[in-house]
């Protein structure tokens, strides 16, 4: 049997330990612990296989190793984090050099042809040109690069938040936890904030009574949003940003799935719709 202090025969008795508090917690961390058979008392295998001598040396053990269990998976998920904020910039930064290169190419392009072609299919049509082939051969290069990148942030992004990156795809997860601070920060926001993430500038001009109040900022990206007939935006902004602030939370303090969570904002969708239809 697997447990928190080590592997134990449970004919013979003996124990295979893991070693010291930080060895112990670091097992956990990669293997997991297999969770014992009911009604298995952990506590008389730790005394029988002579791990602890006592009840109080069970209890600061076991105290000591949680601890010690939180700190590196708190350590694992901040470096990982740091990871898909860094490849969110790069994305970013990448998106931006595209779309300037893809500019200056169809300008480019019009010195010698009246085709009014833009994008990836310009880029493919002058590889094979001396001169403006050199600069289509980069932008596809970057192209390349920048899918490859998208596709590595977004496996990070499963591991880093799940339930977030579930809700709300893992590019919208990346640029919201970014635009927070931090997961930590994020997942200390009300879903009111969240909402409106993005549009502070709106909202500073509602406030100074320039304008209207605005119904979402960078949620505005995922797709129920953006599908939303306009009378709908404000109400699925609020319904998917109270779904974000759980979401936010549950990754931060447990980093695992919540069994359920995205059921539950698509049932809430399919009532929005329904009650929308009703009334119209």
């Amino acid at each position: 049997m697997n447990t928190w202090f080590g592997r134990v025969d449970l004919e013979s008795g003996r124990l295979e330990w893991s070693g010291g508090v930080e060895e112990m917690a670091e097992s956990l961390l990669q293997d997991g612990c297999i969770s014992p058979p009911p009604q298995t008392d952990l506590r008389s295998l730790a005394l029988d296989s002579g791990f602890v001598t006592s009840d109080g040396e069970y209890d600061r053990l076991l105290r000591e190793t949680s601890i010690a269990l939180v700190k590196k998976k708190l350590e694992r998920a901040s470096s990982s984090e740091a990871e898909a904020l860094q490849m969110m910039a790069a994305l970013d930064d990448l998106n931006d050099t595209v779309n300037l290169l893809d500019e200056r190419l169809y300008e480019w392009s019009r010195l010698h042809t009246d085709r009014r072609v833009r994008g990836e299919a310009l880029a493919q049509l002058l590889l094979d040109q001396e001169g403006i082939g050199v600069l289509a051969s980069t932008v596809q290069s970057l192209r390349r690069s920048r899918d490859a990148l998208q596709q590595d942030l977004e496996q990070t992004m499963f591991q880093v938040a799940p339930n977030l990156s579930l809700l709300a795809g893992p590019i919208l997860a990346a640029r919201l936890i970014a635009r927070a601070g931090g997961q930590k920060r994020l997942s200390e926001m009300p879903a009111s904030t969240i909402q409106l993430m993005g549009a502070e500038k709106s909202l500073f001009k509602h406030l100074k009574g320039r304008a209207p109040s605005p119904k979402h900022g960078l949620i505005y990206r995922h797709p129920a949003v953006a599908a939303a007939r306009r009378s709908m935006k404000g109400k699925v902004s609020r319904s998917l940003a109270g779904k974000l602030a759980i979401a936010a939370r549950v990754d931060y303090h447990s980093g695992t799935s919540l069994p359920g969570l995205k059921e539950s904002w698509d049932k809430r969708l399919m009532d929005l719709s329904r009650i929308h239809r009703r009334r119209v």
